[in-house]
């Protein structure tokens, strides 16, 4: 099977149709649809405690049991699947199956199973027998020398209905109500016939059979076709975004079915109650597994699923669809997060290429040694500042001033109206407001008088040795003043423009550095995307190795490496001025090379 296919597969199963077949008899705790009616929604009234087959408090995802970091690790991604469209299985059982609140490629030869066997372990407080089960499941693809595994969690009663009502299809593979969940997932994982496989996990992972009807002949349609079938999306909320996490696709202009309909109610009371208890289990310390204790405890200290189901507050249809409404109202937008610069520190060799390069210093950008003085780029100099008009990039010798080491790698982000990082930050430390420092930096070097106020810095704590750093940042307003003084204004100045306005010259190829190509360890690619994301940057993933995350007129992606392995980037994008003479391509010394596409785009490229 081609990892084209795979990736198509992976997509699907993250974004495509994420949904439930609906067995009446599975849900009695639940109100019939009726779209106009506004009866109320009592589950009290229709569920009965399951007592048993409860299960002790204490045995019920009993992380305390497990080792200090692997304890840790477990309320980590117990949080993100919560948070994620795995809540419907954890605790609606509106999904058999649900995976991605984890997931990262590992070298096969030699084999390093280091993180797969850490996510593991954190995740056998999970399993409870009979009523949860969690494991990692590694895909056959190889790629580049590695193989992809992700997390999953299943809610087992639902996963042998599921197997019993659809046993025409499952049996066909051996499949039964007995097969070990871990040993259903791999059988499907390993099916030959693309068809076969989607319909498989369309059906663990709880998607409606319209839907995976549509999905497959959609799918094998292209395949034979080469034409893809346009599509609508149905959304279901999670905690973590009303879009683009719990999402299924359906015929063009298709109006929501009945399931539609159903599905969504379902999901709105949990969420809002969900929404509500969360707080008391996330300050001032994370304990999704107490949450879930407490949830699920019948008062007896006995936990199952059902007894959640049964403290699910009454609402009417018409409060459940006035909610559900919401879900299609914009978002609050974030504060417009921009790219500001990038550093890198090369090795010797490397950037003595580029500071002899005439062409980079004198007619790709202006350049200088950095301000305030902006010298001119000499023999003697370990830093390369090459400017553009809101964008800059900074090339370090590995005896900089900064004393970064080579192969460090920092790249900042910035906001431009007086107060935004404020907001930012609210939105970044909302889960941990331990992750992220704050400092004002000071301006106090190669100036006659007292240090001046230069920019509010926030960046993620990170491991001292970590070969990637990011920051986000917001200019103080006695910075340009104090730098440009003769340059008056009634405004407050803190745009990167204007601090890069005296040194722009729109005579050289330089207009902005627009995209990044940046290779980076699961850990450091999961924080990054995560912090864009909440930044309001849009990811798509154009395959499970590969995320593309979209802001202000800048393009970043983040292809993930294999634990251990160090942060590089490929190239670095940038726009063109208009007029100025581009060739085709300029050697820099052994390792890095300047191409352009002859039109208004180039391209930096690190060998």
């Amino acid at each position: 099977m081609n990892q084209h296919l795979i990736d198509k597969v992976r997509n699907f199963i993250k974004f495509a149709l994420l949904f439930i077949v609906v067995d009446g008899a599975s849900f009695a705790w639940l109100p019939r649809v009726a779209a106009q009616e506004a009866t109320p929604y009592v589950a009290k009234q229709v569920v009965s405690p399951r007592t048993l087959d409860a299960v002790p408090r204490n045995d019920f995802f009993a992380t305390e049991l497990l080792e200090d970091k692997a304890k840790l690790l477990s309320e980590e991604l117990l949080l993100k699947a919560l948070d994620s469209e795995a809540f419907y299985t954890l605790v609606g059982q509106l999904k058999p199956v649900s995976e991605g609140f984890w997931g990262g490629y590992f070298s096969v030869d030699p084999a390093e199973l280091t993180e797969i066997e850490q996510v593991r372990a954190a995740l056998r407080s999970w399993n409870v027998p009979g009523m949860f089960f969690a494991d990692v499941l590694v895909y056959e693809s190889l790629q580049f020398g590695q193989r992809y595994a992700s997390a999953y969690v299943v809610h087992v009663p639902s996963l042998k209905n599921l197997i019993e009502r659809e046993s025409e299809f499952f049996a066909r593979w051996g499949i039964s109500v007995n097969t070990p969940p871990n040993e259903i997932m791999m059988t499907i994982e390993r099916t030959r016939q693309p068809d076969d496989r989607w319909r498989g996990f369309g059906l663990v992972f709880g998607y409606p059979k319209h839907a995976i009807d549509f999905f497959v002949t959609a799918g094998m349609h292209q395949r034979t076709s080469g034409e893809f079938v346009e599509r609508d999306f149905r959304q279901v909320a999670t905690f973590a975004g009303r879009s683009g996490r719990f999402v299924y696709a359906v015929p063009k202009l298709s109006k929501p079915a009945p399931e539609d309909i159903a599905l969504q109610r379902r999901a709105v009371v949990l969420l809002s109650e969900y929404k509500r208890l969360r707080p008391q289990y996330t300050a001032p310390k994370k304990n999704p597994s107490g949450l879930l204790r407490d949830w699920m405890d019948n008062g007896d200290s006995k936990c199952h699923p059902e007894h959640l189901l049964a403290k699910l507050p009454a609402k009417t249809e018409a409060e459940l669809d006035s909610e559900i409404a919401s879900w299609s109202a914009a978002e609050a937008r974030p504060p417009e997060v921009k790219f500001n610069h990038l550093y890198v520190v090369l090795s010797q060799a490397d950037f003595d290429a580029l500071r002899a390069s005439d062409f980079l210093l004198n007619q790709f950008a202006a350049s200088d040694q950095g301000f305030p003085k902006f010298l001119a780029v000499d023999g003697q100099c370990q830093s390369i500042y090459l400017r553009g008009r809101d964008t800059y990039l900074e090339l370090l010798g590995p005896e900089n001033k900064l004393g970064e080491p080579v192969g460090k790698i920092g790249v900042g982000w910035s906001v431009e109206k007086v107060g935004e990082l404020d907001v930012l930050q609210g939105l970044l430390t909302k889960d941990s407001p331990d992750s992220f420092t704050r400092v004002l930096n000071q301006w106090d070097f190669d100036r006659d008088g007292a240090a001046v106020n230069w920019y509010h810095s926030l960046f993620r704590n990170q491991p001292s040795a970590a070969d990637a750093f990011w920051w986000f940042s917001e200019t103080h307003v006695d910075f340009i003043p104090a730098l440009f003084p003769d340059e008056s204004s009634d405004s407050d100045r803190i745009l990167r423009r204007d601090f890069l306005a005296p040194r722009y010259d729109a005579g050289r190829i330089l207009k902005n550095l627009n995209s990044l190509m940046i290779h980076l360890p699961p850990d450091a690619a999961r924080s990054l995307r995560n912090d864009l994301e909440q930044a309001g940057w849009r990811c798509e993933e154009f395959d499970s190795r590969t995320w593309i995350l979209r802001g202000a007129e800048f393009r970043l992606m983040i292809l993930i490496q294999s634990v251990g392995t160090k942060a590089m980037i490929s190239s670095i994008g940038f726009e063109t001025n208009p007029g100025t003479d581009l060739p085709m391509q300029q050697p820099l010394g052994d390792k890095t090379e300047v191409s352009f596409d002859g039109k208004v785009s180039g391209w930096i490229k690190f060998k």
